[in-house]
């Protein structure tokens, strides 16, 4: 079964290369009086881009721009700092990245990146500003192992534990149990094969937190094959969770396991177009992504989504 996934990934015609990151506590600093960046002309931040000074350890060293619900930051002055040469080339409809040997790539509305052989979730693309590549904060934290916070609106990031990411074509086979990657995949696409990317991603969310959670088994292979109460997941009553995991769907299954999250602490979903009596009265509805609804326990406090929620020491 490791062939054909491997086959599958091969025959995958996007570009190879994969979110927030975990709040810190923020160490006491001197902030400088004056910013050490260049002005930035309006023309190259359009209306609708607030721009936010971005700070390492405790020193304003890049910017970064809040567009929406999402901060892309100006990577270069980072890397620089880091001592980490970096060079890009690209536009608005693709790009690619080196940092030392590693090797970034995205597509719009691909939804992910690629970095040397591993996958970050990136629904929302990049920005060009300046002629720098801005990134959005979760992948820039990924890359670079930084923790983020926020103070009085500006963006602080920790790089007490600063390192590059480590890439490689064998890393999830080598970092994770294979059965976790086999059965993360096939629930996917039995489950939400015909999903957007960020159903794909809730549906992972709800087995790995229910891998977590006391009161399921505690591994992937349990939670899909979970019998205690009764066959939790239709595809294995059907049989059609044997089905080989299309391309897209193990990909899903690598930004689950790189802490992707579109579901927050949910533990159940259903499609609504079969039936949803017993969850909207015994549960609490909290997120739709694709056709499915997603609820948590009733009264349970709704954690929120993240786009990719981790520990960034050790990620």
């Amino acid at each position: 079964m490791r062939k054909r996934l491997a086959c599958a990934l091969l025959a995958l015609t996007l570009p190879l290369s994969a979110c927030a990151a975990a709040p810190v506590e923020l160490r006491s600093v001197t902030l400088p009086s004056a910013s050490p960046l260049p002005p930035i002309e309006e023309k190259e931040n359009p209306k609708g881009a607030e721009l936010l000074p971005v700070y390492l350890d405790g020193l304003l060293t890049t910017r970064a721009y809040r567009k929406e619900d999402t901060v892309f930051i100006e990577l270069r002055p980072l890397c620089a700092k880091a001592g980490i040469d970096m060079d890009w080339s690209g536009d608005e409809k693709s790009f690619t990245l080196t940092l030392d040997s590693l090797c970034v790539e995205g597509k719009a509305g691909q939804q992910y990146f690629t970095a040397s052989g591993r996958y970050l979730y990136a629904p929302k693309d990049w920005l060009i500003r300046g002629g720098e590549l801005c990134l959005p904060e979760w992948v820039v934290c990924k890359l670079l192992n930084l923790g983020a916070g926020y103070r009085d609106g500006d963006l602080y990031l920790d790089g007490e534990k600063l390192c590059l990411l480590e890439g490689g074509e064998d890393y999830y086979d080598l970092n994770f149990p294979y059965g976790d990657i086999h059965w993360l995949s096939h629930i996917i696409t039995s489950e939400a094969g015909i999903e957007p990317m960020e159903g794909k991603i809730g549906v992972g969310n709800v087995v790995m937190n229910r891998v977590k959670s006391a009161e399921f088994p505690d591994t992937v292979f349990g939670v899909v094959y979970d019998y205690e109460h009764t066959i939790q997941f239709e595809p294995v009553s059907r049989g059609t969770i044997h089905d080989d995991p299309k391309p897209e769907d193990i990909i899903a299954a690598y930004l689950v396991l790189e802490g992707a999250n579109t579901a927050g602490n949910c533990i159940y979903f259903v499609n609504p177009q079969f039936g949803s009596f017993w969850f909207d009265n015994n549960l609490d509805f909290v997120i739709k992504l694709g056709r499915h609804n997603f609820y948590v326990k009733k009264g349970q406090n709704y954690a929120g989504t993240n786009i990719g929620a981790y520990t960034a020491a050790g990620a």
